[in-house]
């Protein structure tokens, strides 16, 4: 090879390094006051790149991406922006679209149906809460360990356990499918495996199940209880109170805030009837809570979407 040669493909190689390898608009962002992007003060819309941090003060930010999904950050929020995938660092984000994930501490948010709304919120220390606005979700770890299956209108607030994993706990009617035994927990929705010895005496019955975990969806059985499961309402079909908190954030998911706060009032009051928490539930290190006597304070009752706070 001639030294020219060589000299050019040093060159290339050189101008791959220092030139970015994307430098197009992902989106925009808008807000009806001023926010920060990337540490500068922007005062009214801008444009967004993939990785770009967007904070907000005391106004709402709304963002459109090219690929036509739509975001909202709360007030007092931070989140950095990629083209599949928002890492939410401070406060509430709202999502909505197929197809992008919500990453909030530990915790992974996936759609996993078309046109799926979700409000996710941090809260103190280890808190993080999900609101299943429209549309179903699943929600993981960052190990990939399935912690909640989400129906629409279901609420559910996330504690990551200090210290070692201790055992999963769940709790859930017990049933024969195909020779398994399965359990379908009543908070996070998320089924799994039974085994052990003397567990066809449990098929029908509400059963609450300490193990370890075997497998992803599977458990080995240390202990059971019967009829121990707190509340009397189902992650799929029985969080009407989280459905109603739930309702607000709806209505404001295209609309505007206004109408999030708006729904917030009646929705919050059904959830301070209910009962603080559907069942005791934890996987992997993640306890799991029915958000129904907690409502979605963070992201709606404390006003992060009111239209009080929608400028600056």
């Amino acid at each position: 090879m001639s030294c020219r040669n060589i000299l050019v493909i040093l060159l290339t190689l050189t101008l791959c390094a220092i030139l970015p390898a994307d430098t197009s608009s992902i989106g925009v962002a808008t807000a009806n006051g001023s926010f920060w992007l990337d540490r500068s003060e922007v005062i009214g819309n801008a444009n967004i790149f993939d990785g770009s941090v967007i904070e907000t003060g005391k106004a709402i930010s709304d963002l459109s991406l090219t690929s036509g999904l739509k975001m909202r950050l709360g007030v007092g929020s931070r989140g950095q922006v990629f083209r599949g995938r928002l890492e939410l660092q401070q406060g509430a984000g709202q999502v909505s679209g197929s197809k992008y994930l919500v990453e909030a501490r530990s915790l992974r948010v996936f759609p996993v149906s078309a046109d799926a709304t979700v409000r996710v919120a941090l809260g103190p220390k280890n808190l993080v809460e999900v609101a299943a606005v429209t549309g179903s979700f699943r929600v993981e770890t960052a190990a990939g360990i399935r912690v909640a299956n989400m129906a629409p209108g279901v609420v559910l607030s996330f504690t990551e356990q200090a210290g070692a994993a201790p055992p999963t706990v769940v709790c859930g009617n017990a049933e024969r499918v195909d020779g398994k035994v399965l359990l379908t927990d009543k908070t996070s929705g998320v089924t799994v495996e039974l085994s052990g010895t003397g567990l066809a005496q449990y098929i029908g019955k509400s059963i609450s199940v300490t193990g370890n975990r075997t497998g992803n969806d599977a458990l080995q059985v240390l202990s059971v209880k019967r009829d121990a499961c707190g509340g009397s309402g189902t992650a799929a079909s029985g969080a009407g109170a989280a459905a109603g908190a739930a309702a607000g954030a709806g209505a404001g998911a295209g609309a505007g805030a206004g109408a999030a706060s708006a729904g917030a009032g009646p929705g919050a009051a059904g959830a301070a009837g209910a009962s603080v928490a559907l069942s005791t539930t934890a996987i992997a290190g993640i306890a799991v809570a029915g958000a129904a006597g907690l409502g979605i304070g963070l992201a709606v009752t404390k006003g992060a979407f009111s239209s009080g706070n929608a400028s600056k």
